[in-house]
């Protein structure tokens, strides 16, 4: 038979129980250990790619200077910005297991048609380049990337809160929001912007909109525009006057946009690409499932001076 306890013993028993209790309700309502550090290691070693010049090496490696720029939200200056000490949590296992988990919007297959296609190859370039350094510094091994596709409806913040990935690739600009209208900014971790482009909007040549310039575009009234999954948010959100309107497609975009374009479904296309040596050559404009059209020479476009940067995405709770 257990010993019955006095009043002041179950006092203090319940006092300490209750201690327990807040502190483990504390414990998970926190952030996990070692996001945090997971975003400043990444963060320390992009200030060393761009401080050695392996950044634009990969940029050239690519031909896509006229591509991306910089966004210096993070200067090349080391001394400043420093790995984490003693790792825990995710960055911690990350380094243990000399694995990570990395999620990508899955828009289908990538090839000429889609706008992706010239970002995918660049973003896993960058990553694999910091991924290098900071097993360097941390003395573990290669840090093996194991991508995780996040099909429609591309539910990606939900990805890394559930620990189904890591951290998310170069995919989600930094202004943008998630599928529950939260800021994104506020809903994640992210690092410094890693790959940032301007945006251009693209017309016909001839019997295209007269537009000039950006403002030209933001007054129009009763005009379409086509935008692919790089510039969906961005469309929607600044060409939102009366009349105005977007369709987004988020898969082979530039294949189906470029013919609208051709045959006035839609005045105009937002697009990261800079010049039409990034378009398929040939494009199908009739239905027929053939790509006959050439593209060269076809489209003219202008600089909106909206710049869309991207970071490396991690969970906050």
């Amino acid at each position: 038979m257990r010993p019955k306890l006095s009043p002041v013993a179950s006092l203090i028993s319940a006092i300490i129980a209750l201690l327990l209790s807040l502190q483990a309700i504390a414990e998970l309502a926190g952030p996990p250990e070692g996001r945090q550090q997971l975003v400043d290691a990444l963060d320390a070693a992009w200030v060393r790619a761009l401080d050695e010049g392996q950044v634009r090496d990969i940029i050239n490696r690519h031909d896509a200077s006229d591509l991306i720029i910089n966004i210096a939200d993070c200067l090349p200056d080391p001394e400043v910005t420093r790995f984490p000490e003693n790792p825990v949590g995710t960055l911690k296992r990350i380094l243990d297991e000399q694995r990570i988990k990395v999620g990508y919007s899955n828009t289908g297959i990538l090839d000429e048609g889609s706008t992706a296609i010239h970002f995918t190859e660049i973003g896993n370039d960058l990553i694999n380049a910091l991924l290098a350094r900071i097993a360097e510094h941390y003395g573990s091994g290669p840090i093996e990337v194991v991508t995780v596709s996040i099909p429609p409806p591309f539910l990606n913040t939900s990805y890394i809160d559930s620990g189904k990935v890591d951290m998310l690739g170069l995919v989600n600009a930094l202004g943008g929001s998630t599928k529950d209208d939260k800021r994104r900014r506020k809903a994640r971790r992210y690092t410094c912007t890693m790959t940032a482009t301007p945006q251009f909007v693209w017309m016909l040549k001839d019997g295209g909109p007269d537009w000039n310039n950006i403002d030209d575009a933001l007054n129009a009234r009763d005009v379409h525009f086509c935008a692919g999954p790089l510039s969906n948010e961005l469309t929607k959100t600044f060409f939102d006057q009366p009349g105005q309107s977007t369709k987004t497609e988020f898969i082979a975009d530039l294949a189906k946009c470029l013919p609208k374009l051709v045959n006035g479904e839609a005045d105009a296309m937002i697009s990261p690409l800079p010049h039409e040596r990034y378009f398929p050559k040939y494009i199908d404009t009739d239905g027929d499932g053939k790509a006959e059209t050439a593209t060269a020479g076809l489209f003219r476009s202008f600089n909106t001076m909206i710049v869309a940067g991207t970071p490396l995405w991690v969970a906050v709770d």
